[in-house]
């Protein structure tokens, strides 16, 4: 399967998803054993959430340009919505987590499901022309 601009945010959702999942674990595991040593949990959730600012912002973009592009593919369409409003709700909201989460596993999976489905659908329609 090639890399386009409709599965791109895909991909990045996937890897923002993953980094929040292990930064979050690290935070955690830091706060409740001494072994990490995060001596200052507030100073080390803040910094996350100012790395968090960045990512929302690419995120977003990638959303963006995949949302102009995909105005054939209602799921793609609905996908990119997913992920923009789970991006905007990162950036105005980044202490609420679980919503835009689930937000980003529904992009996540309409992306797959509708890229799955265009590589099934494009080998059939090239045989018939």
């Amino acid at each position: 399967m090639k890399i386009s601009l409709l599965k791109l945010p895909g991909l990045y959702d996937t890897l923002f998803v993953l980094f929040l999942l292990l930064s979050f674990a690290v935070l955690g595991l830091g706060h409740l054993s001494p072994l990490f040593h995060v001596n200052n949990y507030l100073t080390a959730r803040t910094t996350l959430l100012g790395h968090l600012a960045i990512f929302t912002w690419i995120g977003l973009g990638l959303h963006l340009i995949s949302y102009l592009r995909a105005f054939r593919i209602p799921a793609m369409l609905l996908a990119n919505i997913a992920g923009i409003g789970a991006f905007l709700i990162f950036w105005l909201l980044p202490s609420v987590v679980l919503v835009p989460l689930i937000l980003l596993v529904c992009a996540i999976l309409l992306t797959q499901k509708t890229a799955k489905h265009k590589a099934q659908v494009q080998p059939t329609n090239r045989s018939e022309a």
